[in-house]
């Protein structure tokens, strides 16, 4: 499997202030960690490290104010994060010193993500990507009725004191014959989750975490354990914003009390539903005034096992969906991204500034659906026969108006690459148009278009079809089919369709997908 490379910047390209936002050389290394694990998962379009807003300028003269150390815009969902590295001190009264702690890694962070919770409500206008705030934020909030924000603290420091109190409480209630009983032996240094600790209540409960703004505001609390780990598990952001609002809706049941060892337990829990054929992943039903316990090790034991391995190994070939992405958007901070136009036959008008729009569209898609996709894109670039063209159709998920066309073309030895890109999109213009044809239920079709691996260079075009008007497509049908007849598209002689697993968990009872492949050869030469 070969990467898509990224685009370099030229030498003599200014770097925009967008650009210069995201290396984000201001950062503690704990934030630059923090960044980098974002952008990984939810991709550089969508993370912007160290925003800040304008208040405490006068006259356009100061400092703005940090609003937080990382802020993740996509779609409808605000994640807002606050990245806290305090050295954990012990002494003799351990309350004493996990408060000291607390007060400084979580209750700090909580106060200000709250605090830029409600900043963004009110002036969503007015956050900028640099301290001097001369450049907005480049990328529109959702509107407030709209909107989803979830609060991130990630508090590090404490793990290696976590593991030595749970390790000597064992010992303890063990003296007397207290039962204490953990799956994987020792105890990790994740911070426990209580549902029943709110407020100040947490200076008393060391390395245990609840409510920390009380009920009203939920706080997701990550250690440097945790972070990696679900930031490893839920790499993209449909599947990590999920989890964030199932988890809220789980922890939320009211009278129950939930007692989680960690938070990687809590995921496995969330993750081990999926081995037993659940259609999504989820958390348990719990009967109402019942107490939720779940046993320390869920996580190791998840990790340990056969369709663990497998899910990773299936997860492999989706990294190239990922790095399309990243790919344009390398192209979009270079200045040196190209737009097809729209089709006169469907109505598909896409404006440069929405280009954005489009590739959330592609990162909509969860890891389990990227799967097909990434493997789409690698068996497309595989194609080595001259002249040939190879075609793709995948559909988005269940119940989706939604298809992807991926289409590899060769450049011809006697065409200019000019010429070349303008047959290319030619080709895929008329083919996702013949998609929607075929497929009356789509509402969109995502076409996508590169040279195979065979070639020494590489483009990409995207293009986007959203039909608003049926009226519009039946009027031209005819015309469509010619050219799909002229082209040689969509012919049934020359059409295939493989089905593909879409389980997260491949050893687990599958879900299953239609792919349609075709692969015609000499038109294009």
């Amino acid at each position: 499997m070969r990467s898509l490379p990224f685009a370099d910047l030229p030498p003599e390209t200014p770097l925009s202030a967008w650009h210069k936002a995201l290396i984000g050389d201001s950062q503690t290394s704990s934030e630059r960690y923090l960044t980098a694990l974002a952008r990984r998962a939810f991709l550089t379009l969508w993370s912007y490290p160290n925003v800040f807003t304008d208040e405490g300028r006068s006259k356009g003269k100061g400092d703005g104010k940090e609003l937080c150390d990382l802020l993740v815009v996509f779609g409808n969902d605000i994640l807002i994060f606050s990245d806290k590295q305090c050295e954990f001190k012990p002494c003799a009264d351990i309350n004493v010193a996990w408060a000291r702690w607390y007060k400084r890694a979580i209750e700090k962070s909580a106060n200000q993500l709250a605090g830029a919770k409600s900043w963004i409500i009110r002036y969503s206008n007015r956050i900028y990507l640099d301290r001097q705030c001369e450049y907005r934020l480049p990328i529109s909030l959702p509107e407030l009725k709209n909107s989803r924000i979830h609060l991130i603290a990630v508090a590090k420091g404490a793990a290696e004191h976590a593991a030595k109190y749970w390790q000597e409480k064992a010992r303890e209630l063990a003296e007397v014959g207290e039962l204490f009983e953990s799956k994987s032996g020792p105890s990790s240094g994740s911070l426990m989750i209580r549902t029943n600790i709110e407020g100040a209540e947490h200076k008393t409960t060391p390395f245990q975490v609840g409510w920390p703004l009380g009920r009203a505001h939920m706080v997701h609390v990550f250690d440097e354990e945790t972070l990696d780990i679900v930031l490893g598990e839920l790499d993209t952001l449909p599947d990590f914003i999920l989890y964030l609002r199932k988890k809220e809706d789980f922890l939320r049941m009211e009278p129950s009390v939930a007692i989680i060892p960690g938070e990687e337990d809590l995921l496995a829990c969330y993750l081990s539903s999926l081995v037993y054929g659940s259609v999504g992943p989820k958390f348990p039903d719990v009967p109402a005034e019942a107490s939720f316990l779940l046993g320390e090790g869920e996580w190791k034991e998840i990790r340990g096992s056969k369709q663990y391995r497998s899910r990773k190994q299936a997860n492999r070939v989706s990294y190239l969906w990922d790095e399309l992405i990243e790919f344009q958007t390398s192209h979009i901070l270079a200045g040196s991204s190209g737009f097809l136009g729209s089709s006169n036959l469907m109505d598909g008008l896409i404006a440069s500034a929405q280009q954005e729009a489009i590739l959330r569209k592609m990162a909509e898609e969860p890891r389990v659906i990227r799967r097909t996709l990434g493997a789409a894109v690698d068996r497309a670039r595989k194609v080595k026969k001259k002249g040939a063209r190879f075609t793709s159709t995948i559909f988005g998920r269940r119940d989706s108006a939604r298809a992807y066309v991926v289409m590899t073309l060769a450049k011809p030895p006697d065409m200019s690459y000019a010429a070349y890109r303008e047959h290319r999109q030619h080709q895929l213009m008329i083919y996702c148009e013949g998609c929607k044809l075929k497929n009356q239920q789509l509402k969109e079709v995502l076409g996508i278009a590169m040279e195979p691996y065979s070639t020494k260079t590489i483009s990409v075009d995207f293009l986007l079809m959203v039909v608003r008007d049926e009226n519009l497509v039946a009027e031209s049908v005819e015309i469509i089919q010619q050219l799909l007849k002229d082209q040689g598209m969509w012919q049934s002689d020359s059409m295939k369709w493989h089905a593909t697993s879409i389980s997260e968990f491949p050893d687990g009872p599958p879900l299953w997908r239609k792919v349609w492949d075709a692969l015609f050869r000499g038109e294009s030469s």
